[in-house]
């Protein structure tokens, strides 16, 4: 007898391997390799017609800070986002992600690589599998944290070989930035943090500021005058 409700699986594409979680199973792990497709097809057998959530780590997806220009229509944005991508990181290509709400105030934008997309969207068709979702780690995160967050403040997400970490002040995203690093820790948030307060004009340094720092090791370097820290789980 099938169930009254589809399950839900979620697949975490991290930097180098696949979790899978299903409710009532223990997380699976597989290799990731060069090839989005043949990685997906080593997953097990799945139920048909189950919603899948996919979240992507950090080191697949590219991040920018997106002012949009005045006048921009509607119908425009799209081709807006896509100019940027391909002007900061090539020509991909890129399956380009924005916030929808965001018209006015900077927004972030992230780009998967296409062929990622491609993959899962053929995995869920192949598997009868409903894609339902799938969003970048560091957003993943930051929504999490929104109810927490109050004032100024950044949130610095760690992952094997790479930080990625964004600042807002005001209410409105300032700087992002997300790079490879030897080691994922403290120090290297702490120094990300410390490039991107060097990028802001002089005199509008955040107000009682917080790092809100994810994942990696617990250990802390100094952080730059008026800082505090406050570690938050990481999104998978």
């Amino acid at each position: 007898m099938s169930p009254l409700w589809p399950e839900t699986i979620h697949l975490g594409i991290g930097p180098d391997t696949l979790r899978l979680h299903r409710r009532g199973a223990p997380e699976l792990r597989l290799p990731l390799g060069e090839d989005w497709a043949a990685s997906l097809a080593g997953l097990p057998a799945l139920p048909r017609r189950a919603r899948l959530r996919v979240c992507v780590a950090d080191r697949h997806v590219r991040y920018l800070r997106l002012v949009w220009p005045p006048g921009l229509r509607a119908e425009e944005r799209a081709a807006f986002v896509s100019h940027r991508f391909q002007a900061v990181f090539g020509a991909g290509p890129w399956a380009v992600l924005a916030d929808r709400d965001a018209i006015c105030l900077p927004s972030l934008g992230a780009a998967l690589p296409a062929g990622l997309l491609d993959a899962l969207t053929a995995f869920a068709e192949a598997r009868r599998l409903r894609l339902t979702g799938c969003e970048p780690a560091f957003p993943q995160a930051y929504n999490a944290l929104r109810a927490r967050i109050g004032g100024d403040g950044a949130l610095a997400r760690l992952e094997s070989g790479r930080v990625t970490l964004g600042l807002w002040q005001d209410g409105q995203w300032r700087a992002v930035r997300s790079q490879p690093v030897a080691q994922a820790d403290g120090a290297a948030a702490a120094a990300c943090l410390a490039t991107l307060l060097a990028t802001l004009p002089a005199g509008e340094a955040p107000s009682d500021p917080v790092l809100y720092l994810a994942g990696g090791d617990p250990a802390l370097a100094d952080l730059p005058a008026g800082w505090r820290c406050e570690r938050v789980e990481a999104a998978a």
